[in-house]
Parts: C-alpha cells; sequence; structure tokens
C-alpha cells in the first residue's frame, strides 16, 4: 500500500470501486474496502439516497488539487497487490510477493536476475460466487498430479515456463525446480478445480472466514470476476412539509470526524445515546446537544438512529427512488434551487408546423430543460461470479462502517414526458405485445434478471424498451447537437408500472465532477424548436441502419438475448452512458415491422411523405 498510483475520483465507484481489479503500467492491485479509506474522506450530502440505503451518510476519497499541485503523501484510495503471484519474464522463476517486500516508488523486481527485471502478475485468479477472491496454489496446482507428496512446500522453487512449440493453456506450465515435476494449465479453468479459502485480497490470514463454495479459476481480467452494484439519485427538492434541520458546516464536519459518532449512530438505548452526545459535545468546542440531535435526524430521520441493517435483498430501492424523481422532473411549473434548476417549455405545435410536426407533439406531453442538476452515485458492493440479489459483499466487509462511498456530479439535461393515452393505445396492440412478451421471457431466465429489476419494475411493459431505445437514439443525435461527446451523456429511464399510473418519460443529461457538466449546451437543445428538429432527425437515422435488413429482421441478440433490433451501428451506447448495460433494446418499436406497429411510424411515414414532395417539386421546404 505504499505506492502512489493515479485514480480519478469518480473511478473510485466504477470502474475501480471496492473489490476492482486495478491494472497499471504492468501492475496489478485490487481495491480495499472502506474500513481502509482515511479518516479524512469528505462527506456527500445525500439524505434523501441515506434514508433509502438505511446508512448515515457518504464519503468520497479526497481529491487531488490538479497533477501540478497534488501532494505525494495525499490520502487515496487504498489498494494491495494482487495477484500475489509474479514472474519474471526472463529467468521464468515464480515468486509469492509479500507487503514486507514493497519498496516505495518501484515495482517489484527478480532477485534472481543479474540486471534488474520488473515482475509480472500471473494472469490467473480464483473467486467464487460469494465473492471471495484469491490466488490459485500453484504449489498444489505443480503437484497434484505427481504423487510427490514428500516435495517440500517451497513457494520459491516454481517457474512459469511457455512451450513455444505449442498453443494455448497446454503451452504453459508449472514446474516445480525441487522435484522436477510438471503439470500444464490445460484443465486449470475446469469448475470444482479449487477450494475457495474464504479470503479477500486486503484481509490478513487471520481474519480469513469460512467459505463452502467451490471457486472457481479465471483470467483475472475476465469480465466475471467484477459486478458492482452501485445506485445514484438525483438532488430534488424534498416531499416533506417542514424543511430538514440545518446544521452549521463546520459543526457538523466536527460531529462527524468525532471518533464516538458511528457508534453513536447505531445506538438505540436514548440514556446511552444521551451519554455519547454529551461526551462528543465535550470534545468539540462550540457543538451542542441539539447539533448532534438535528445532525441524527438529518442523517437517520429519527431522533434515535437505527441499527444498521444487511443490504437488502429483496426489491432494489432504485424503484422508490425513480417516482420521486419522475414527480419531481414531470412538472408543469419552474423550480429554482441551488441544485435542482429545471423548468417546463412549450410542447404544442407551432402554428404552420408540418404533418409530421404535429404527429410528433401529439405523443410528447411535456418537456422540461433541467438547467442544473446534482447526481450521487454510490457503490453498495459487488458480486463475482454473476449478478444477483443474493451473496452481495458490502463496501464495508468488516460491518463496522454506517456510511457508504459516493461521489457526487453535476450537469444539466432535457426530460422529456409522453403522452399515456398514446402510448398506452399503443401497448394495447397485440403484435406489439407479442414481441415485448418474447423479450420478457429472455429477461425472466437471464442472468441479469436481478439486476434489472430495480430498472424494470415488477413487470416489463412494452414501453420500456420503446423509452430505452428512443433515449439511446437521443443521446447520439445529441451528440451531434449540442457538442458533448457520447460519453459525456447519460440517461434515466422512466418506465416502470404502478398503481394507478404507470412511468413514461425520459432523461438524457451531462454529468460530470466540475463545472465542465454545466455548460449549457445541453440545456440549449431543450427548447421547441431546436428539439422538434432533433427528434425528427433521430427518428430518419433510427429508422435505417446500416446494417439492415440483418439489425432489423435478426432474433434476440446480446447477452442473455435481451436486445432486438439493436447493433452498434444504430442504437448501443458506451455501458458509462446506459443504465442497463445497453440491454433491452428494440428499434423496431420505435420505427414498427412486420405485424408490429412503430409507435412514431405515422411520424416517420410522414416525414418521408413529405421529403417525397418536396424532391417532386411539388412542395417547399
Amino acid at each position: 500500500m505504499n505506492r502512489k498510483l493515479r485514480v480519478r475520483q469518480a473511478q473510485t465507484i466504477v470502474p475501480f470501486g471496492v473489490g476492482a481489479i486495478v491494472e497499471t503500467r504492468g501492475e496489478s492491485f485490487v481495491a480495499a474496502d472502506i474500513s481502509h479509506w482515511p479518516s479524512s474522506s469528505p462527506w456527500v450530502d445525500s439524505p434523501r439516497l441515506a434514508e433509502r440505503l438505511k446508512v448515515t451518510g457518504f464519503r468520497s476519497l479526497p481529491p487531488a488539487a490538479n497533477d501540478f499541485f497534488d501532494s505525494p503523501d495525499g490520502d487515496g484510495a487504498p489498494c494491495v497487490r494482487f495477484p500475489s503471484w509474479l514472474f519474471c519474464a526472463s529467468c521464468r522463476r515464480m515468486k509469492r510477493w509479500a507487503t514486507a517486500d514493497e519498496q516505495p516508488g518501484s515495482a517489484p523486481l527478480c532477485p534472481a536476475c543479474p540486471t534488474p527485471q520488473v515482475l509480472v502478475p500471473m494472469r490467473f485468479v480464483q473467486v467464487c460466487p460469494a465473492g471471495h477472491m484469491d490466488d490459485v496454489d500453484w504449489w498444489w496446482w505443480a503437484h497434484s498430479r505427481s504423487g510427490t507428496a514428500s516435495c517440500e512446500r517451497s513457494q520459491n522453487r516454481l517457474s512459469f515456463l511457455v512451450d513455444r512449440s505449442s498453443i494455448g493453456l497446454e503451452a504453459l506450465s508449472i514446474v516445480c525446480r525441487a522435484c522436477e515435476t510438471t503439470r500444464d494449465l490445460l484443465q486449470l479453468l475446469d469448475r470444482g478445480r479449487a477450494r475457495c479459502t474464504g479470503r479477500h485480497p486486503w484481509q490478513d490470514r487471520g481474519q480469513v472466514g469460512t467459505c463452502t463454495e467451490q471457486a472457481r479459476v479465471v483470467q483475472r481480467n475476465a469480465g466475471n470476476v467484477y459486478y458492482p452494484v452501485t445506485i445514484s439519485a438525483l438532488d430534488i427538492p424534498s416531499s416533506g412539509g417542514s424543511e430538514p434541520d440545518e446544521v452549521d458546516p463546520r459543526t457538523a464536519s466536527l460531529i462527524r470526524e468525532d471518533p464516538l459518532w458511528p457508534g453513536l449512530c447505531r445506538l438505540q438505548d436514548s440514556a446511552r445515546a444521551q451519554a455519547v452526545t454529551g461526551m462528543i459535545c465535550e470534545a468539540n468546542e462550540g457543538v451542542t446537544p441539539e447539533d448532534v440531535a438535528a445532525l441524527l435526524r438529518l442523517e437517520t430521520g429519527t431522533d434515535t438512529p437505527a441499527p444498521k441493517p444487511a443490504p437488502a435483498e429483496d426489491t432494489p430501492p432504485a424503484a422508490d427512488l425513480s417516482w420521486e424523481e419522475w414527480s419531481a422532473l414531470n412538472t408543469s411549473t419552474a423550480v429554482s434551487q441551488r441544485n435542482f434548476s429545471v423548468r417546463p417549455v412549450s410542447a404544442v405545435p407551432p402554428e404552420g408546423d408540418s404533418e409530421a410536426g404535429q404527429l410528433l407533439w401529439k405523443r410528447i406531453e411535456r418537456v422540461v430543460v433541467a438547467d442544473r442538476l446534482r447526481e450521487v452515485r454510490s457503490l453498495r458492493g459487488f458480486h463475482r461470479v454473476q449478478p444477483s440479489l443474493q451473496g452481495m459483499v458490502g463496501a464495508d466487509v468488516s460491518g463496522r462502517r454506517t456510511w457508504l462511498p459516493a461521489i457526487e456530479v453535476f450537469g444539466e439535461g432535457v426530460f422529456l414526458s409522453f403522452n399515456e393515452q398514446e402510448i398506452a393505445r399503443w401497448e394495447s396492440h397485440a403484435g406489439v405485445r407479442e414481441r415485448v412478451r418474447d423479450l420478457e421471457q429472455d429477461l425472466d431466465a437471464a442472468f441479469q434478471r436481478d439486476r434489472l429489476h430495480g430498472t424494470v419494475g415488477d413487470r416489463l411493459l412494452p414501453r420500456l424498451p420503446l423509452l430505452h431505445t428512443f433515449s439511446h437514439l437521443l443521446i447520439r443525435q445529441l451528440s451531434f447537437e449540442s457538442g458533448y461527446g457520447i460519453s459525456s451523456l447519460c440517461e434515466r429511464v422512466y418506465a416502470r408500472p404502478g398503481q394507478d399510473r404507470h412511468q413514461a418519460g425520459l432523461l438524457v443529461y451531462t454529468a460530470a465532477g466540475d463545472a465542465e457538466g454545466t455548460l449549457g449546451g445541453l440545456a440549449q437543445q431543450g427548447t421547441s424548436e431546436r428539439l422538434a428538429e432533433t427528434l425528427l432527425r433521430l427518428l430518419e437515422s433510427g429508422a435505417w441502419c446500416s446494417a439492415d435488413p440483418l439489425c432489423a429482421e435478426h432474433g434476440a441478440r446480446g447477452f442473455a438475448n435481451l436486445n432486438r433490433a439493436a447493433c452498434h451501428a444504430c442504437a448501443l451506447l458506451p455501458e458509462t452512458s446506459c443504465e442497463t448495460g445497453n440491454a433491452l433494446l428494440d428499434r423496431i418499436l420505435i420505427t414498427g415491422g412486420p405485424g408490429v406497429p412503430g409507435f412514431f411510424e405515422p411520424v416517420i411515414e410522414s416525414a418521408r411523405d413529405q421529403a417525397a414532395r418536396i424532391a417532386r417539386g411539388k412542395e417547399f421546404p
């Protein structure tokens, strides 16, 4: 942990969050859990998200001022070297690197070579469905078939050889120089070959628990090594009748930094809580019991905080958070606050508008421009092998922390609310229901079902793949119109089922950790004149794909067959921009196909007829 690596603050949530492997300059590390985070980590305020996740708050790692004035001794993300088994690319000797072998500011060097040679990490590790990860027992593998049980277990007598005359895993072998036994890696990736040690890489051997799962040997950069569980929430106005208690920022910082504060947040005994409150006030000048009580109400919602529960394994909290955001964004009045500034704009077609424009605005009920948004992104934990609602490893393996890691980002965006009557009429068509029914069956059988449950809701409505695909097309079009790159734009699709009314809207926004996320280029595109032209252009581009007819006529595709008519040439985005990982997309629901009417098909046909009349000289543009 005495090496200095550069990781952006936003990357400490995704993709280099707790439990993730960080590779840089030929070395490999893994991020430790938040129990190793520095005490100087600043707090990130998000009461609504904290209340839903049942935590006292959020923290982010201290950011560096910039590349030129960064302190080399500044606090940062704690990492440990992993895998600890390394080998020399010159002499091929293997060495198990220990923390005591680390040299400040230098990479590990081969102790056997006469000239300095940097050691290379082994490319295979073992993981289990319970979230544990450890090194492969290479000494056991080398002797697993030799019958040389009398060979002394010396970790420094192994070599990692490559047979240049062969290919694949059989060309790689582990050799014990003590007993001259050799075992290739051909069957290394077979399931059930390794026993799980019940250990995380940052844990000491004395902290190892027991695990009954069988470990799987995988490559360290395989896709199933790390599945982060993240959740984000917009900073929207409070829906309560009274304003939350306000505590001076300096006073709140003193209380939160007190070592007794985490224990106070977990106390249920009012008498003991009162005693601890008095001790905090005595240790921090200027802090009153009223300040402590107000901060408790602000972060826990009660005077006596509830104990920290286990990670929720039922309905994901994303569904509850989305309904509050949907209500706040789908507004007919302007709201101007520091971190939430929105204003509705006209969604009525101007006089003399084309037939295509009138049909388009008939399907859109409301347009809201967000001039200022704040989003808090938090990491709840991670999975290995496959994502599921069970078996999540929390961001704090020790279980002593009452907060979660998070970052805050700022941005702007455009929110579209679709006409409920029009979209309900379209959903009632038998062809639409049949096409989405097949997609829902694939979703129920997919390994990503649990991960997508918070976005989909209790059941998959046809409007979700429709609005999700429309959102992707809108992002691709706005990247040309607004000047932002595609990877700088994000989406939030609101299409979950409700008891009285379903959601039907989407938000396209940009979010960055500084002012670059609010330059105004995206909000400017929300004006009715610009937006109408943008939407017509995206429908025109979405009606045709360079991979057609293969793209439009192809059946199930993508991971677990969760896409239909969608490919990299027409609808797919960088996964940092999509909240479902490029799943549940179908361009046919927008443009129409055999037996399936497209929601915007009349708009596209009207625009094509107008273009044909102009081309024949019968109409002027």
